[in-house]
């Protein structure tokens, strides 16, 4: 190795070291000015809450105990999806529309649900066939009463959409609809009538329910206490009282 080149030598490792210690100054540098820099990206804080809607059910309070916890770092940091779905898990929340409005507020819109049933006693349901909420309320009392195992009560207001639909038009209603464990289904009419159509063929029973049994009892329903279809030619009357069963052909 010649006397000339060494200080060459030396000197490339001086540009290595000072590179490198260079680098770490300005990555440290990098670093500071993002955690300098991240309230601002974020945004301001949101510090305004508006809760609106026709509610009747849902406090403001509870809204705001949902929403706390969602709230980001600031304005761009928090996420109304997921404050959304926050809200729309309290009871009686259809519907949860969330939006910001610069620079501190934030709105949240709520659609009250609307019970169109009961669900195997005191279960309030929705026309999805949600249960929503649980009310002894005796104002709910006059809503349909259905029944049946939990994780079917979509099906059972199915059901329950597609019998009353079919004594509508003969001015009759449908106060109960039990589906049992079975998937035997029997009505209560609102005249307190029980109408047992079985599991199978249930909107054809029904459909001659209406067209043979109704005409044929029409003088004596005020004694009916429930009338049997599940038979392939006719059907069978329980009367109220002391009166025995009767069978009834086509």
């Amino acid at each position: 190795m010649s006397v000339r080149e060494q200080p060459v030598k030396f000197w490339r490792r001086r540009v290595v070291v000072l590179g490198g210690a260079a680098f770490l100054v300005l990555a440290a540098g990098v670093g500071v000015l993002a955690w300098l820099a991240a309230p601002l990206l974020a945004g301001p804080r949101l510090t305004s809450l508006t809760v609106s809607g026709r509610l009747q059910h849902v406090d403001p309070a509870a809204v705001q105990r949902v929403v706390l916890p969602e709230l980001g770092d600031g304005f761009f940091d928090t996420r109304v999806d997921d404050i959304g779905i926050a809200v729309e898990a309290l009871p009686w929340v259809a519907e949860a529309s969330v939006r910001r409005e610069w620079p501190h507020t934030l709105h949240v819109d709520v659609v009250e649900e609307v019970p169109v049933a009961r669900w195997n006693g005191d279960g309030l349901m929705d026309a999805r066939g949600k249960v929503f909420a649980r009310s002894g309320d005796p104002a709910y009392a006059s809503l349909p009463a259905l029944s049946g195992r939990d994780g079917a009560e979509q099906d059972v207001l199915a059901q329950y959409d597609t019998l009353a639909g079919m004594l509508t038009p003969r001015g009759l209603a449908i106060s109960a609809l039990d589906v049992d464990a079975r998937g035997a289904a029997t009505v209560v009419l609102d005249d307190g009538i029980e109408v047992r159509l079985g599991r199978e063929d249930t909107a054809a029973r029904l459909a001659r329910f209406g067209a043979l049994a109704l005409p044929t009892l029409a003088a004596k329903l005020a004694a009916v206490a429930y009338v049997d279809m599940r038979y392939t030619n006719g059907f069978a009357v329980g009367w109220k009282g002391p009166a025995a069963q009767t069978k009834q052909g086509a």
